[in-house]
Order: structure tokens, then C-alpha cells, then sequence
């Protein structure tokens, strides 16, 4: 069994490039980090453009320091990708995504968070409720009063990882957590 203790953030890292690039094209992460769900062949042709994005954001990560990469390990073994993003730096993507928010929030008030589990083996052992559980607590830890999710209602098993640490539904695709 897995441990909340057994599971820990630790800082992306050059080295994890490579790591990350073959977790991103894995089928069943490809899907919704790249494809929001969508299974058709066009969803996954349109997919390269997200998927390339997602390269640009690990790669020039310190160019932005309004997200927080992390790899994520469990006893000592890199398992997945999470991250945490202070919307204040992302006003179009907050405009868009989270309308109610106008656009406009204070640095470090609201963080959105996001995850996968890279290697197979450690899929449906609970770990990703841990890994949320560890992401909210870097989002407070870094001030935020607010946490947000964006996925896909498609994908219940993160719609049920998110419910289970006290997200509540704002609407679909916008799950939220009051963290003050």
C-alpha cells in the first residue's frame, strides 16, 4: 500500500525533459492533457499543437515564474508530472477559462492545479488523490486563497480525485477548493 508519506513533490528539472516527453505521449495521457477527451482521429492530429505547447512549458519553465512544475515521486522513483500555476500571470487563459474571475486576480490568490501519473504501474493505488492532496498544500504553501482544476467531465477518475479532497463543482470543467 501507498503512503501519503511515500509520495513528494520535488522541482522540475532539465533532466526530466526526456521523462516528461514520453509520459505526454502516452496514449491515456495524451488524451486529456493534449486532446480534452476527445477520441476521434482529428482530436489526436489537433493534439500535436497542445502537446507541443505543453514541451514549450516544461522546457522554458524558468522563463515563467508564475508556474510551478514538479516532478512526482514516490519512494524515489519518478512516477508523474504536477503543476500549479498563479492565474495572475495568465490574464487571457483566466479570461477564458474562469470568466467569473474577470481576468483579474492578485498574485498568489488563486492557483490552478493539474497532474498525470506518468508510469503505469502506479495507476489506480489511490496515488492520485495524494497528489492532489500535495499540490493544494504547495498552493497554500505559496499563499493562495483559492484552488482550481479544469478537467474534462469525461475523465471521472479526476472529476473523483478532486471531489474526494473537497473540491466542490463550480460548473463543468471548473472544480474549486477554498483554501483560507
Amino acid at each position: 500500500m501507498i503512503y501519503e508519506n511515500n509520495i513528494q513533490l520535488v522541482a522540475f528539472r532539465d533532466e526530466d525533459v526526456a521523462l516528461f516527453t514520453q509520459w505526454i505521449e502516452k496514449d491515456y495521457i495524451y488524451l486529456w492533457f493534449c486532446c480534452n477527451g476527445d477520441k476521434s482521429e482529428q482530436a489526436f492530429i489537433d493534439g500535436q499543437k497542445e502537446k507541443q505547447e505543453w514541451l514549450n512549458e516544461v522546457t522554458t519553465r524558468d522563463d515563467n515564474p508564475h508556474r510551478h512544475l514538479f516532478i512526482v515521486m514516490c519512494d524515489g522513483i519518478k512516477i508523474g508530472f504536477g503543476i500549479c500555476i498563479d492565474l495572475s500571470g495568465e490574464p487571457e487563459y483566466t479570461t477564458e477559462q474562469y470568466p467569473d474571475l474577470n481576468g483579474k486576480v492578485e498574485p498568489g490568490e488563486v492557483l490552478e492545479i493539474g497532474y498525470c501519473i506518468g508510469e503505469e504501474a502506479y495507476l489506480n493505488k489511490g496515488i492520485g488523490k495524494i497528489i492532489i492532496r500535495k499540490l493544494v498544500d504547495e498552493c497554500r504553501r505559496l499563499g493562495a486563497a483559492l484552488a482550481l482544476a479544469d478537467p474534462s467531465e469525461k475523465n471521472i477518475p479526476s472529476v473523483k480525485v478532486l471531489l474526494a479532497n473537497g473540491f466542490y463543482k463550480y460548473k463543468d470543467g471548473d472544480y474549486r477548493k477554498q483554501l483560507m
